[in-house]
């Protein structure tokens, strides 16, 4: 006992009180001396050595437990230091290495007991020595002020090495659990154990005085549930299998099925919540819900039932929003404890479907008998009741449509539709909102009525409509209701916040479920409430803005202190405006989803508003929405000046109202290309020190991605009016009014013609170090296909033909890196093509990277693939991976042609021809015939002829007396494998003609980036010009450049032979000099 009070540990100190059962200490405890340890060796050897006679001493039992103990205490003390954290206590142990030594002799006799003593000890020596064992590691629970997940699951081991060694079946494991799980004056903290039944602990002393001691055993239990088992620890299951679980047995000892269930112990984790190393959302509710997979229903009545009471008795409001299911960071707000359990249970256990329609109708029943007290109202009841009916409602309305066929009396079956339509009566009772005062319990009963008429929001607000059906009496009586405050709030305008909320609230619903028989006057109130409610947010958040720009240009030049202030500037003043305006948008959103309908009878109640003052008051709400948007990405794009952590702040600072911000971007999508631009322009003469361009591109590429807000950033920045300034900053030769002669930029190199924004460019141009090396999912990987990605739907929307986009993709070939296709093909499993595997088109791929590709082609965009991007995972990067080799492969085939040629490994090329040939190729060909079969080429001259089920074109061409026809045949890999030229028939020309219009056309099509029916227009347009005397280029023999179809224009000074820009600008670069090709003059 000496040495364990002299450990460095403190909890071996504290645990020595377990083992002196109440003697004092002082009265026999050794002199500390510096033969202590030679002292303890000493006593080893003589418990080595007398180990078989120890079972003898049964008068001495106490003293025999109290040795054992203490050796198994030094034993874990030993294990602790193997593992420990704690700096000093190694360094300490490294001084004194002696004690470590002898903790490591006790560790080995320690394992000599379990063969050779412990199995021989008597039964109740045994069940003692266990309880006081458990006792031991729960003080240690209690006492210690550790704040490690490793030492809460060295204690989680420690018990079950004592479970394993002291307990010989479940039984008597069940009941050193009840030992364990005994309540102390810390223990329980919510709800305590009371027979087979639980009481509620009311004491609030004791509730804030042990809560950190709580929430550290409650960890510790958390461990056992991982290792054993939901069934063992919290339902006290015991196994058939069980040594002791005969019936005689069973008989005797009282004990059945659900004797040691802990409903109590369930409940009490419930109200816990969070621990150090977990939290119910992450641990305990996926066990309970394994565990209810398997049946046991009665078990979880207990549980409900205790929380039940317990949200019963505190009384308490849940905050959350009624409009829609709570998400999890909305449960996690709810602040009462019980009730916060309660709803976390309904919603799981709804959700997973393993409650149904008639376990909501018996807890609707069991609560709607609660909320009356005779002809008065359960006041604590009615606080809880909505956001229980919240989750309660869509389940109750399972099956309510379905019964409106019936030929009885559809509203008889209805207990739902009965109760709703009183509350409702009853809440039309009170007075209007705008004479509302707080404490008056119509906010409980309006928002009683609210929680019943729920709105049901997709994924990332793409589609939000009524959540369930209402019959036309509940109906009459919401608009009533509407109706009612409606003219109360036109007459006095209340500002109280909770009149405000209640009112937008109110409103959605109205909106949702009675539209149709608004009239003019409800659509004009509704309207101009969301855009107030709405300008009211964008004020706050421009203000926010404003404060984020301040402490860039007269920030502190410390960093430390600048990240404290851009912490403190992006704080929300009034978070309440944030919530209402995330209601408006709600309402907005399903305004414009009625709209949009194209059915006559859904369109017919809004033309009130006229086609004309419609677009002017949704694009000035338009306007406000899209000036919240681009706050929050002028403020990522202003911190981002600052580093990485600036910007991170900002991003974070999102996150707490992730579905107000995710409204945000379902309404920015939704925009109009005039309000969009207004709303950029308004950024521009801001004055802030980022536009709104490169706001759009801090958001796209941000640390934190909150997905809508990514999605719609890369929309803005891919469709207009953004596009036009989102990339190419031009610096060709400018006319005097001020239009680029693209004819001249061509005059000069390429590098001089297209100049890519920074932001896109640096990704482009500048691929990170070791980029093949980086992890899958890197942000800086995701980001370099993001920017590919933009720069590919810039492409599609150019014109084929234009030259802006023959710039781009002269662009791209000498200025980025085919390395992108190495990584891409990094995300696609090649393996599967690889071998055998390679002939068989569906060799196990992942559905979403073939999908990808094909669509990818198909729609000539990868909008569909960035949408699903966020949350980033291996399978979404694969998507993305094979939605970007498809659109490379249909506007960049030459590029992606080169880079496959030059691979060196035959089995990856083989693979990724193998791909193609699958999943890219069949579309590609498809496409590229049916494009030249739509193409005009209006020429008499010029003729063209498509065979799909050959995969060839012909092309005729005759002049005068003269003529040829060409065959182009796409192989089965097109475009990975270069298109094949012949000529079957030739009239009136030479053989070295014959030959250099087949090489012409070859060169033509095999280095077109771009569709097949734009190469053989520029090839017809070459022979049109050579036939009308255009001088061809000596360089590459042709009038029209192969690559940018330029036409020669740079003239020798000497010899007047013209040459294309690009052919000498090659020839310079490749023989070293700088005159003529042909005359040798200086050019």
């Amino acid at each position: 006992m000496t040495f364990m009070k002299d450990s460095t540990f403190a909890w071996v100190q504290d645990v020595c009180s377990l083992l002196f059962n109440g003697k004092k200490y002082s009265d026999w405890r050794l002199e500390p001396s510096n033969n202590l340890l030679e002292m303890a060796h000493f006593v080893l050897d003589i418990l080595n050595g007398s180990l078989f006679c120890l079972n003898t001493i049964e008068a001495e039992s106490e003293l025999v437990q109290g040795i054992l103990a203490a050796i198994f205490i030094i034993d874990w003390e030993f294990s602790c230091i193997n593992v420990s954290e704690d700096k000093l206590h190694k360094e300490h142990i490294g001084e004194t290495g002696s004690r470590l030594a002898f903790c490591e002799a006790v560790h080995a006799f320690r394992c000599k007991i379990l063969d050779q003593f412990l199995r021989g000890f008597g039964v109740n020596n045994r069940k003692s020595l266990g309880t006081t064992l458990v006792q031991s590691v729960k003080c240690i629970t209690f006492v210690d002020k550790f704040e490690s997940d490793n030492f809460v699951s060295l204690c989680g081991q420690w018990t079950l090495d004592v479970f394993e060694i002291f307990c010989q079946d479940q039984v008597e494991e069940q009941q050193l659990l009840e030992q364990f799980l005994n309540k102390n004056d810390s223990w329980p903290l919510w709800v305590i154990p009371d027979g087979t039944g639980a009481r509620l602990r009311t004491d609030n002393v004791s509730l804030s005085l042990n809560a950190p001691n709580n929430t550290k055993f409650i960890a510790l239990v958390d461990k056992l549930i991982s290792k054993i088992g939901f069934d063992r620890v919290v339902a006290g299951l015991i196994s058939e299998a069980s040594p002791s679980s005969t019936k005689d047995s069973l008989t005797d000892l009282g004990i059945n099925k659900t004797h040691y269930s802990r409903p109590w112990l369930a409940a009490e984790i419930l109200c816990t919540w969070k621990w150090l190393g977990g939290c119910v959302l992450d641990s305990f509710l996926p066990s309970f819900v394994i565990y209810m997979k398997n049946g046991d229903c009665g078990f979880s009545d207990s549980i409900l039932n205790v929380l039940i009471d317990g949200a019963l008795v505190h009384g308490s409001c849940s905050g959350l929003n009624l409009l829609q299911r709570a998400s999890v960071d909305e449960l996690e707000a709810v602040a009462e404890p019980f009730l916060r359990a309660l709803l976390s249970v309904l919603s799981t256990f709804f959700q997973d479907n393993l409650w149904g329609n008639e376990k909501a109708t018996s807890l609707f029943k069991l609560l709607v008998d609660k909320l009356y007290i005779g002809d008065n109202a359960n006041l604590d009841c009615l606080k809880i009741l909505p956001s229980i009916m919240n989750i309660l409602v869509r389940p109750l309305s399972i099956g309510a449509e379905d019964r409106t066929n019936d030929l009885s009396d559809p509203y008889s079956e209805s207990k739902l539709h009965n109760v709703t339509v009183d509350w409702l009566k009853r809440t039309v009772c009170f007075p209007s909102l705008s004479t509302w005062q707080s404490g008056e319990d119509m906010e409980d009963w309006l928002q009683l009525v609210i929680s019943c008429f729920p709105v049901e929001v997709t994924e990332r607000m793409q589609e939000i409509k009524p959540a369930r059906y209402v019959f036309p009496a509940e109906r009459a009586v919401l608009y009533e209701l509407f109706q009612k405050q409606r003219h109360g709030a036109s007459a006095v305008l209340n500002k109280l916040p909770l009149v405000q909320k209640l009112l937008s609230e109110l409103m959605v619903i109205s909106v949702a479920y009675c539209w149709e028989d608004f009239d003019e006057d409800d659509w004009k109130f509704v309207l101009h409430r969301l855009r107030f409610w709405i300008e009211a947010a964008v004020v706050m958040m421009e203000e926010v803005v404003e404060n984020v720009n301040h402490t860039l240009t007269n920030g502190a030049n410390d960093v430390n202190a600048s990240l404290n202030e851009f912490e403190s500037a992006v704080v929300i003043s009034d978070p309440f405006l944030i919530e209402l305006a995330r209601n408006a948008l709600v309402g907005f959103s399903l305004f414009c989803s009625l709209i949009g309908s194209q059915d006559k009878e859904h369109t017919g109640n809004l033309n009130h508003l006229g086609s004309e003052k419609w677009e002017i008051i949704t694009d000035r709400i338009f306007e406000g929405i899209l000036r919240l948007f681009f706050c929050t990405a002028a403020s990522e794009a202003i911190a981002n000046s600052c580093g990485h952590e600036a910007s991170s702040i900002i991003a974070s600072s999102r996150l707490g109202h992730r579905q107000f911000w995710e409204s945000v971007a379902s309404c920015v999508l939704q925009s109009s290309s005039h309000a969009r631009d207004k709303a950029m322009k308004s950024i521009e003469i801001w004055g802030l020190s980022k536009g709104a361009i490169s706001s759009l591109y801090a958001l796209v590429f941000s640390c934190k991605p909150l997905p809508p807000l990514q999605y719609a950033a890369f929309v803005l920045l891919s469709t207009e009016p953004g596009a036009q300034l989102s990339f190419t900053c031009d610096t060709g030769k400018v006319s005097n009014d001020g239009i680029l002669n693209n004819e001249d930029s061509f005059e000069t190199s390429s590098a001089e013609n297209v100049h890519l924004r920074e932001e896109l460019s640096y990704k482009l141009e500048k691929l990170p170090p070791r980029v093949l090396e980086m992890d899958l999912v890197a942000h800086e990987r995701v980001n370099l296909l993001v920017a590919w990605c933009l720069l590919l739907e810039h492409m599609t929307s150019l014109p084929s033909s234009s030259p802006a986009r023959e710039r781009i993709i002269q662009y791209v070939q000498e200025s980025t890196s085919s390395i992108i296709l190495d990584c891409l093909f990094q995300h696609i499993p090649l393996e599967l093509y690889m071998g055998s595997s390679s002939r068989k088109k569906d060799a196990e791929l992942p559905a979403a990277v073939s999908e990808a590709a094909r669509r990818a082609i198909a729609t000539s965009s990868v909008s569909s693939s960035v949408q699903f991007l966020w949350p980033i995972g291996p399978e979404k990067m694969a998507s993305l991976a094979g939605a970007v080799f498809g659109l490379m492969l249909h506007h960049l085939p030459a590029y992606v042609r080169g880079w496959f040629s030059d691979i060196r490994d035959r089995s990856a090329s083989s693979a990724i021809e193998a791909f193609t040939k699958a999943w890219c190729s069949p579309t590609l060909i498809s496409n590229e015939l049916s494009q030249i079969k739509k193409a005009s080429f209006a020429d008499e001259n010029f003729s063209v002829s498509v065979s799909k089920s050959a995969n060839e074109v012909v092309a005729t061409y005759t002049k005068d007396e003269t003529g040829m026809d060409l065959v182009i045949h796409l192989p089965p890999s097109y475009p990975l494998r270069a298109v094949d030229v012949d000529c079957t028939r030739s009239l009136g020309i030479t053989e070295v003609k014959r030959r250099k219009w087949l090489m012409s056309l070859m060169s033509f099509v095999r280095n077109q980036n771009g569709a097949l029916a734009e190469a053989i227009r520029i090839w017809k347009s070459n022979f049109d010009k050579e036939f009308e005397g255009v001088e061809e280029c000596p360089i590459c023999y042709s009038v029209i450049h192969t690559v940018n179809h330029s036409m020669p224009r740079l003239a020798c000074k000497t010899c007047k032979h013209k040459f294309h820009s690009a052919c000498l600008y090659k020839w310079f670069s490749t023989s070293h000099k700088s005159t003529c090709p042909l005359c040798q003059s200086p050019f």
